[in-house]
């Protein structure tokens, strides 16, 4: 049995549990025991399981290089299985999360997408962490500081969270020239430090004067007294030196920064004096030695600190002198009390209830003697149911003079009857009811406008052709205060900045365009002239073209006088028919007396007058015409059109549109200042009343 049991052959379709022991007497050498565990064969197959599984995923992975910026990054691969051989990555194809970091950048956390191909390389840039800078300025304690427009602060200062790269800083301070750079943050938390040293925005400037002790004034800010340095900003200043005694210095000058100025010695000019000469009564001829002023009231300059003998003459009134002299920038007051020199004058109507009117006063019966002052007076004698009699006498000092006059009733011859004629003469000078003189002309060719190819042209000023071929009658001077006053009694003029423009023999200024119409068919009917500008219901409703009645000048008539020279085809661009800017007292526009209330002035130019003159203080132009520029623009017959019609010829005797909502301006003012509006091609349009715009009358000779 115990054979039976130790045979091998037995045991056969049995799982082995142990082998059998062997005794063995001592000192054999014994036989270790060969045992077998149950898990042994299943380790040896997980064992081959796993191998197979190592061969397949080292067949199906690809060789996967990442490279990382910055270089050295710390690179984490998701996953159970994720070997790294080398440098490279042995990854199966798909999506592996990975985790890429380095000190001073943003981790990256994201998939890469594992291809088919056996050999791949993967590329990650970190992106580094924001940056500080720190920003110094000298020479100054604090400045204005803005990065990229946006970031505002203001230095010293230390700026962070800023993102690398490119930035522009720009740093300000007042009185200093702005610094702008662009700087490259490094960003990862870096510090960096940012010197600016401004530059000054200024330069020293000095300014000497003699003699010395002027105010300086820069940009109407006074900054001191003469001798000065001081420190401007650098562009462009305007400087002016004023003492009293002196005229005023200007000058324009650039200030380059850190380049000192030196304004060389300023010799300053005494300031004219003025002389203001009122006469009563007004109307005198004003003269400073032997040289013509003009009529009273006049303000002129003349030489400082000499004797001047000023004479003031009138018809009909005793001559009166004064000697004086003014100090340098002064103006001092003269008034004359004329003494009239009378003649005596009779009287002798018939009928003897006449009414007797005087310069457009009545005095009462016209038989009657009086005393009158020695010049020419407009006289009328009327009566309900007679012809007016109409005529200008001079009485004469120390003689009696008598007239006569028998009034005619309208069934009398008219040729019997004396008075005026309905038509003036047509040649010459003739003199109206209210004084003025009016000068004939027999007109000719005129070019109107400018060309496109000027560049002070306006746009109003379409260039065009016209012929006056009617013989007509224009004022030698601008109607007068004192002219329009016997029209109008209660008319005045406001005056201007404190300076009156209401005298006598001042333009008149603040009417409108209807009210100079009506003002020439008052004057018409004074002088028995049918009425060129037709009314109804007083207003104005049109014109009478055949009319030799007062009007106002058309603006081909006012061209022609203005722009032509008599017996040449010369055209003249300026009053004063020479270049700009005017020379010595060519007529009154804006000078250096009405600057402190004028915007602009014209440099070096003073004709004594800051607002208005006297009509006639300046010389007549090659025609006889006083003032068509300067003193008051002129309200012309015309109505405005910005482009005036063509009649793709030259126009005879036009008289402008039919209709419009305004009237033609012509001519320069005591406002004007720039070549584009002291040319005499310079057009301009309103229909109310201005302080700048006057009027002279005209009427057709035939």
């Amino acid at each position: 049995m115990n054979q039976g049991k130790n045979d091998p052959a037995s045991d056969q379709g049995r799982g082995d549990i142990i082998e059998p022991i062997e005794f063995r007497p001592a000192g054999a050498t014994p036989h270790l025991p060969r045992i077998k565990l149950p898990w042994a064969n299943g380790f040896i197959a997980l064992l081959l399981l796993l191998g197979a599984w190592g061969a397949w995923y080292v067949i199906t992975a690809r060789s996967v290089s990442i490279i990382t910026e910055p270089a050295g990054a710390i690179v984490t691969v998701d996953g159970p299985v994720a070997p790294r051989i080398g440098g490279h990555w042995v990854l199966r194809p798909g999506a592996r999360g990975v985790t890429v970091e380095a000190p001073g950048y943003k981790p990256f956390n994201g998939n890469l997408i594992i291809t088919g191909e056996a050999l791949q390389t993967h590329s990650i840039t970190l992106a580094p962490l924001p940056g500080r800078l720190r920003i110094e300025v000298t020479p100054i304690e604090t400045a204005n500081v803005t990065i990229d427009k946006l970031i505002e602060a203001t230095a010293p200062t230390t700026i962070g969270n800023i993102d690398a790269g490119p930035h522009e800083v720009t740093v300000t301070a007042e009185r200093y020239l702005p610094f702008t750079t662009v700087m490259e943050i490094e960003g990862r938390a870096i510090e960096q430090l940012l010197t600016v040293e401004l530059k000054p925005a200024w330069a020293d400037v000095s300014v000497h004067s003699q003699p010395s002790g002027a105010v300086v004034t820069v940009d109407e800010m006074p900054i001191g007294n003469t001798p000065l340095r001081a420190e401007l900003l650098q562009g462009e200043h305007v400087v002016e030196l004023s003492l009293d005694g002196y005229r005023r210095w200007e000058r324009t000058v650039e200030v380059t920064a850190g380049t000192p100025l030196d304004l060389s010695p300023i010799v300053l000019i005494k300031a004219e004096s003025f002389i203001n000469v009122l006469t009563r009564p007004s109307g005198a001829s004003i003269t400073v030695g032997k040289e013509f002023k003009g009529q009273s009231p006049i303000k002129f300059a003349v030489a400082p600190d000499k004797k001047h003998e000023i004479a003031a003459l009138k018809k009909g009134y005793s001559s009166a002198h004064k000697s004086i002299s003014v100090a340098s920038g002064t103006t001092e007051d003269i008034t004359f009390h004329l003494k009239p020199e009378l003649g005596a004058v009779q009287f002798i109507t018939t009928p003897p209830d006449a009414e007797l009117i005087i310069d457009g006063e009545p005095r009462g019966h016209a038989n009657q003697t009086l005393d009158l002052t020695t010049h020419a007076h407009e006289i009328e004698i009327r009566k309900s149911g007679y012809l007016s009699y109409s005529a200008s006498i001079t009485p004469r000092k120390g003689i009696r003079k008598r007239i006569k006059i028998r009034l005619k009733t309208p069934g009398q011859t008219p040729s019997t009857a004396r008075g005026k004629p309905q038509a003036a003469p047509a040649q010459g000078v003739i003199r109206t009811f209210a004084g003025q003189q009016l000068k004939l002309f027999r007109g000719g060719r005129v070019t109107m406008g400018s060309s496109r190819r000027d560049p002070r042209r306006r746009a109003n000023e379409a260039l065009r052709e016209a012929r006056i071929a009617r013989p007509f009658y224009l004022g030698l001077k601008e109607v007068t205060n004192g002219e329009f006053r016997r029209f109008l009694a209660n008319h005045r003029a406001a005056p201007v900045s404190g300076v009156d423009i209401d005298g006598d023999a001042h333009p008149v200024v603040g009417v409108s365009w209807e009210s100079a119409a009506l003002f020439c068919n008052w004057l018409s009917r004074k002088d028995s002239l049918p009425e060129f500008y037709r009314v109804e219901s007083n207003k104005l409703i049109g014109i009478n073209p055949a009319a030799l009645g007062y009007r106002l000048p058309t603006e081909a008539e006012w061209s022609w006088v203005a722009r032509t020279a008599p017996n040449t085809e010369q055209s003249f661009d300026y009053p004063w028919a020479g270049n700009f800017p005017p020379r010595g007292r060519s007529g009154n526009y804006a000078d250096q007396s009405a600057s402190r209330f004028l915007g602009k002035v014209i440099a070096d130019y003073n004709d004594g007058f800051p607002v208005t003159a006297p009509v006639g203080s300046f010389a007549a132009n090659l025609r006889g015409i006083h003032d068509l520029g300067g003193n008051a623009s002129e309200w012309v017959n015309d109505y405005y059109a910005a482009a005036p019609a063509q009649s793709g010829g030259v126009a005879q005797d036009p008289l402008g549109p039919h209709h419009g909502g305004s009237h033609v301006i012509r001519g320069s003012n005591w406002t004007h200042a720039t070549q584009t509006e002291l040319r005499l091609a310079f057009r301009d349009f309103g229909s109310g009343p201005r302080n700048d715009v006057g009027f002279r009358i005209a009427r057709y000779a035939q």
